[in-house]
């Protein structure tokens, strides 16, 4: 949102915070690449007709975005290839308050009318359009969905200073997902409501620690996971993947959340606002960044629009999990401490097993019989992937505690 981050990034320590911020403003890099996994690419500046990009979506193999608060009520269909907009498709009887985020089912594009900077929003709402009106016309008009949170009871006025704005949605087992964006705790809070037309009080079903403001998510229903954008205090941006292993459909973040950092892994400059994401083919997403400038001892620096490309190993890796021979494996405790045990299902002889962090590199492991002894790593998510004698080969999650 535009000029929004201004008072958030103002700490007491002033003069500290802008020495440091400054250091890192020099450093600008386009493409890094995190171990030989994750991956982000810059693809290309994006037009200024949306500078304040802000959600994503990807159909009908194009790239569709809008702007925020106070713009006009468009959705701009922009190439893939060249970043060019091909289309601007107007909703004639929708208002651009504050448009965050897009979600699509197979009927549907969803607008998220949610932003909500002062906390003090009782017109919240959603709008939905026909997929087949969308790409018949550039003129189409929408259903709404009205909502509020079920736990929301003082509406007064808290410029960045409440916990009901949101800047992120997705379509998930038929229901809407409304992730919120926290300026006083810097946690993601989880909503539902319905896809169907009505006025819903919106029910909270989880909530995580994010340490910083989530912006855009983007579901993947390849691999069941979820991928958040967002930024920190210092709009150190950063990526959030929440996997397929949660304990129930709703809790999205019931599982182990894994932070990707865009700074110091990859490299985005630090004072990227990105804003918008969606997958687009398999471990494939797009990631935007809207306009941003600055002032900070008496330098000015300029974020400009711009679209980037992120690999994300993890989908590839855990859906090769999922398969029926991958259900006559456990590995057990897990979370764990001093050592995991491989319990089989059945009787295939293992061959060899391997163990890999995050971000790809390979450790050796004390392995005695069908124990495997961790109390030499550190704390984190690594990945076990265990190869049968036939053939077979299962990859595990595991939680070093």
């Amino acid at each position: 949102m535009k000029l929004k981050i201004i008072t958030f990034i103002v700490p007491q320590k002033c003069n500290h915070f802008m020495r440091n911020l400054t250091l890192f403003f020099f450093y600008l890099f386009c493409v890094k690449s995190f171990g030989q996994d994750f991956t982000l690419t810059e693809k290309f500046e994006l037009p200024n007709q949306v500078e304040e990009t802000s959600g994503l979506l990807y159909y009908n193999n194009k790239i569709i975005t809008h702007n925020d608060s106070g713009n006009d009520a468009n959705l701009y269909e922009i190439d893939p290839e060249n970043g060019e907009i091909i289309r601007v498709v107007t909703v004639a009887n929708a208002t651009n308050i504050d448009w965050e985020d897009l979600g699509q089912d197979d009927t549907y594009i969803y607008i998220a009318d949610i932003g909500n900077n002062n906390g003090n929003r009782e017109d919240l709402k959603i709008y939905k359009i026909l997929k087949s009106d969308f790409i018949s016309s550039t003129n189409v008009t929408s259903q709404e969905i009205t909502f509020s949170y079920e736990d929301q009871t003082d509406f007064s006025s808290q410029p960045n200073n409440s916990n009901f704005d949101a800047e992120a949605i997705c379509v998930y087992q038929d229901q809407i997902l409304i992730f919120t964006k926290n300026w006083i705790d810097f946690k993601t809070n989880t909503y539902a409501i319905p896809t169907g037309l009505g006025d819903y009080s919106a029910e909270k079903v989880s909530s995580y620690d994010a340490q910083g403001l989530i912006t855009g998510v983007s579901y993947n229903s390849n691999s069941d996971s979820f991928l958040f954008c967002g930024y920190d205090s210092l709009l150190t941006p950063f990526l959030l993947y929440v996997d397929q292993n949660r304990p129930t459909a709703l809790d999205i973040f019931g599982g182990y959340p894994q932070r990707i950092d865009l700074v110091n892994s990859i490299f985005l400059e630090q004072g990227s606002q990105i804003e918008g994401i969606t997958f687009f083919e398999e471990s494939s997403y797009y990631i935007s960044r809207e306009y941003f400038s600055t002032e900070i001892a008496n330098v000015t620096f300029v974020f400009p629009q711009k679209l980037y490309e992120f690999y994300n190993p993890l989908d590839n890796l855990l859906s090769t999990s999922e398969n029926e021979f991958s259900d006559l494996i456990n590995i057990v405790p897990n979370p764990a401490e001093i050592f995991f045990e491989i319990i089989q299902k059945n009787n295939f002889e293992i061959y060899s097993v391997k163990l890999y962090s995050l971000n790809g590199q390979y450790f050796s492991i004390n392995k005695q019989r069908n124990k495997i002894f961790m109390n030499d790593l550190s704390k984190g998510i690594y990945f076990f992937k265990i190869l049968f004698k036939n053939g077979r080969t299962v990859v595990k999650k595991v939680v070093k505690k």
